[in-house]
């Protein structure tokens, strides 16, 4: 029976970032529909995030579809806390983020989420913030901006720039999740580039092997070495990759010895 291959399912929040996740809050405003609740829900727990605040929303009850969009984190839905306005809700928040589809008018500056995260995630190690999310069908208004010390906004095609809700705070947990991160079940390996004798073996050993099958001319095998070594050189191998590379022209070479031989005894 074989033994069972170890696969890897996801990604570990790292202890170091534990107690910041906590403090990152998602704060939903004047949201309508159940699923679109469950949907967040769902993307929250993909990303590690527990803490999600409802200002003037619809209901969301397990007989709604917010249970049925949150394929299994309706625990974050059930906790949820209810405000009948956003200035309670971000109430304690040391950073508040607003995010939103437009710019222009009063609203003229904007960071993408991949600006403003790495601030927002600063900020959590000392304190609660929040990322704030509007209306599904006009977002936040320009007094709920106020509020909030940040802008964000997530680059989309203008000729078909609205996100779903949850899609929308998909990315932001996503690029929160990406600095809380670090792989579990496999280990990191640094790269050590092979030494330049190495390699210089290497090369001397794809020549011989070359030479042997006729690809290069013995007299005049420079020119066409100098673009292997180009090649080669351009994938900043390590020393695997190069006992790699000797290993397949070793194998070559036998062959050709073997192949060789054969036509000997066949001519004898």
């Amino acid at each position: 029976m074989k033994p069972h291959r170890r696969v890897q399912r996801g990604f570990r929040v790292h202890p170091d970032w534990a107690t910041a996740l906590e403090n990152i809050r998602i704060v939903l405003v004047g949201t309508t529909h159940p699923g679109n609740i469950g949907g967040v829900a769902r993307v929250m727990k993909n990303m590690g995030l527990k803490n999600l605040k409802l200002v003037s929303s619809t209901c969301c009850g397990p007989e709604t579809d917010a249970f049925s969009m949150s394929s299994g984190a309706y625990d974050i839905v059930s906790k949820a806390c209810r405000f009948d306005e956003l200035r309670s809700a971000l109430s304690g928040s040391i950073m508040a983020v607003a995010t939103s589809a437009r710019l222009g008018g009063k609203r003229t500056t904007a960071k993408t989420p991949s600006e403003i995260i790495p601030d927002l995630m600063s900020k959590s190690r000392t304190g609660k913030v929040s990322i704030v999310f509007g209306r599904e069908s006009r977002g936040l208004s320009n007094e709920e901006i106020k509020l909030c010390d940040q802008h964000a906004i997530i680059p989309t095609d203008a000729d078909f720039a609205s996100m779903n809700l949850a899609q929308a705070v998909a990315i932001m947990c996503y690029e929160i999740f990406k600095v809380a991160c670090q792989p579990i079940g496999f280990k990191t390996i640094s790269f050590h580039p092979a030494q330049i004798e190495s390699r210089e073996q290497m090369f001397t050993h794809i020549e011989e092997v070359l030479i042997q099958t006729s690809f290069l001319p013995a007299k005049n095998s420079l020119r066409m070495m100098r673009d292997i070594r180009r090649i080669l050189n351009s994938a900043s191998m390590d020393e695997r990759d190069v006992r790699i590379i000797r290993g397949i022209f070793r194998k070559l070479d036998n062959a050709v010895r073997i192949a060789s031989t054969n036509r000997i005894v066949k001519v004898d």
